[in-house]
């Protein structure tokens, strides 16, 4: 084939994985309700092509702006894309099967497109306009995705994300400006990650931090990622809350050795006491939904320690970027499972549902790092980040133990899920459990398969990787077993049976028996209406505001 036909196929296969998702939400009127169960999986069937298809690096200039907004695929776009676009196709099919009256609706399947248009713009997005405009897009068509069910909860949610989001979309509005200012004008990563200083490096790791759910500002997360439809979920804690790592590596990681030996230590510390706190507040939850929010914020704080671990210079960094894209198709594929396989689970009844909660233990297994799974090729991928850059080997040991826990616990809630009532249920199209069944096989061989050609996979094989996969489980399965057996040391000790739970794990109620560890973080819980919310907003817009006037005056 000529390479000028091959390119020119691959720009057309870029421009339509961008407007796809725009030209079905401008046709959506036309659709009935089975019409638009349809559109949900097509929308993302460009880009997974792009994804699996294309070997180069086709670029796209849209001169609609000055100087343009530009989209491409290189190796971090194509690192994200993948997961992203399979995650997208396969909620959508479960969408259109498990819950054919939400599909039917056609503001759902709007905000579903939205979401997607803008999700797929910043992965793409090859120069600061084009990240900035599909952040915010996906942010506020998340919104209506989170509130779509318009209970109690789903508002006051919805409510909580919106304050969280807006500051961060403040934030990153204004590090935006003073970047393009800084530049003279030009808006290309290569031009402007030069301009990155210390109060625009603030803006931008609050901004990212807010959309990844660093601790501290995470707090929206295990609230908004529950109380959506099951496949919005899925989305959301699967593919969209990996944009502020995704901002991190385009803006800050080309420039950050300047500033590594302060930031770095702090992310990495910071990370790792988000992975055990994270997990501790989920192994209290009684829904497995609230305990696979929580697990989100714990896998992102390992996101977090990569992300120190990539500041500095050389190979330090190059190992934690790699490391980076390991996690972002293991943790996506798996989470995104975890969240259908609920929603599955909760419809499903006889052999079905004994199949469903058979099929979840793949991905719980792989975020717990059992040997064979996506997981050991994620903790080896860590492992030799860490060696590269600083010791921390005791600390992810912990976090190895608490991720493993999380799992076990998750687990068990899902055993107890109640059967649903006959006719409480809307009756499911077709077999949701196919596409599901698809993401579970991509869960454990795509990771595989996309790094078989890195280090890492060398590592991840090893038999002694292999086997020291096994003792953190083995430890967590040692704590889950002597929680079980609580009873009989509440007959030895009898001033301990106020800790004794009706159901479930003694130790998610000695767990929440503790002072309330980092209350700090619970700061939200003080934003009580809109009036209060939007002084907020105007308060930080000006502190920002007089922080970047004073950095770039001096």
């Amino acid at each position: 084939m000529n390479a000028g036909f091959a390119a020119g196929l691959d720009v057309a296969l870029l421009a339509a994985s961008l407007l796809l998702p725009w030209l079905l939400l401008a046709l959506l009127p036309l659709f009935g309700g089975s019409g638009r169960a349809l559109l949900l999986p097509v929308a993302a069937a460009p880009a997974l092509l792009m994804a699996l298809l294309v070997p180069g690096q086709p670029v796209l200039d849209v001169p609609v702006l000055t100087p343009g907004l530009s989209f491409g695929l290189d190796a971090t776009a194509r690192a994200f894309l993948l997961p992203a676009a399979l995650v997208w196709a396969l909620s959508g099919w479960v969408a259109a099967r498990l819950r054919p009256e939400q599909v039917a609706s056609p503001a759902f399947a709007a905000l579903w497109l939205l979401a997607l248009a803008g999700n797929l713009a910043l992965i793409l997005a090859q120069d600061l306009i084009a990240l900035y405009a599909g952040i915010a897009l996906m942010t506020f068509a998340a919104l209506g995705l989170i509130v779509f069910e318009r209970t109690a909860q789903a508002l006051a949610a919805a409510r909580l994300y919106l304050a969280m989001m807006l500051l961060a979309e403040v934030a990153l509005f204004v590090a935006v400006a003073a970047l393009v200012s800084a530049s003279a004008g030009e808006t290309r990563f290569d031009a402007v990650t030069a301009a990155v200083f210390g109060p625009i490096l603030a803006l931008l790791a609050l901004a990212f931090g807010l959309k990844l759910g660093a601790l501290g500002l995470h707090s929206w997360l295990p609230r908004a990622h529950p109380v959506a439809p099951v496949p919005a979920s899925a989305v959301l804690s699967g593919v969209m809350i990996k944009a502020g790592i995704l901002g991190w590596l385009r803006l800050v990681v080309p420039a950050g050795d300047a500033f590594a030996p302060v930031v770095a230590p702090l992310l990495v510390g910071l990370g790792l006491a988000g992975v055990l706190y994270a997990a501790l507040r989920g192994l209290v939850a009684g829904d497995p939904k609230v305990l696979l929010g929580w697990s989100s914020v714990s896998q992102m704080g390992l996101v977090t320690v990569l992300a120190g671990l990539a500041l500095p210079a050389g190979a330090a960094s190059a190992a934690a970027v790699a490391a980076i894209a390991v996690f972002v198709m293991h943790h996506g594929l798996a989470k995104a499972a975890l969240f259908l396989g609920v929603g599955l689970l909760g419809a499903s009844v006889g052999r079905r549902r004994r199949w469903v909660w058979i099929g979840l233990w793949l991905p719980a297994l792989a975020l717990a790092a059992a040997p064979g799974t996506s997981g050991v090729l994620a903790k080896a991928a860590l492992d030799f980040a860490a060696e590269a850059g600083v010791a921390i080997s005791v600390p992810l040991y912990l976090t190895s133990v608490a991720s493993a826990l999380l799992m076990l616990r998750f687990l068990w809630l899902t055993r107890r899920t109640p059967v649903p009532e006959p006719g409480a249920t809307p009756v499911a199209r077709g077999y949701p459990e196919i596409p599901w069944a698809l993401l579970l096989a991509g869960v454990l061989v795509l990771p595989w398969l996309s790094f078989r050609d890195t280090p890492m996979i060398a590592a991840a094989a090893t038999a002694s990787e292999q086997l020291g996969a096994f003792m953190p489980i083995v430890v967590a399965l040692l704590i889950a077993l002597a929680s079980l057996r609580w009873p009989r040391v509440l007959r030895l000790a009898p001033d301990l049976r106020r800790y004794q739970p009706a159901a479930g794990w003694p130790v998610a109620a000695l767990i929440a028996r503790l002072p309330g560890p980092v209350q700090w973080a619970n700061w939200e819980r003080h934003l009580h209406g809109w009036r209060l919310i939007g002084r907020l907003v105007v308060l930080v817009t000006l502190a920002i505001g007089a922080a970047i006037g004073h950095g770039l005056a001096f």
